[in-house]
């Protein structure tokens, strides 16, 4: 490989993603955040959250796609290598959420932990997809 694409190998082939990212939307992000909001399983302030980080996927991706002069395709992997790392440790912390509401009899009240680690984890992908957009 020409030194110029050696930057490629470290990339994360996108079918490497788990399946419940790939449906319904083309956006393993927005598909995570669709879940989450979709679930009826979690409180408010965790939809907000959920609801700002698809927010803040889509202004990333109109920043990249508005950016002048316009980013080349490694520019754009290196902006969104952090912002993809956050999605996965935010699904992880998902579906961890959803495994122990369904082992506690889906009682909300018992899962506080999980529940904490997937709001802190939603904020950290938050944060890296407003990160990816400094200059």
């Amino acid at each position: 490989m020409a030194e110029d694409w050696e930057w490629l190998r470290g990339l994360r082939p996108s079918s490497g993603l788990p399946d419940r990212l790939c449906t319904p939307t083309a956006s393993p992000a927005l598909n995570l955040g669709v879940q989450v909001i979709g679930s009826n399983i979690v409180g408010n302030d965790v939809v907000e959250l959920a609801a700002q980080y698809m927010a803040e996927h889509a202004r990333l991706e109109l920043w990249i796609g508005s950016h002048e002069p316009p980013l080349g395709f490694r520019q754009q992997s290196e902006r969104s290598r952090a912002p993809f790392e956050g999605m996965l440790v935010a699904y992880e912390a998902w579906i961890a959420f959803e495994a122990a509401y369904q082992a506690s009899g889906r009682k909300v009240d018992r899962v506080r932990d999980e529940r904490e680690r997937l709001k802190v984890a939603l904020r950290g992908a938050v944060d890296a997809l407003v990160r990816a957009r400094i200059d």
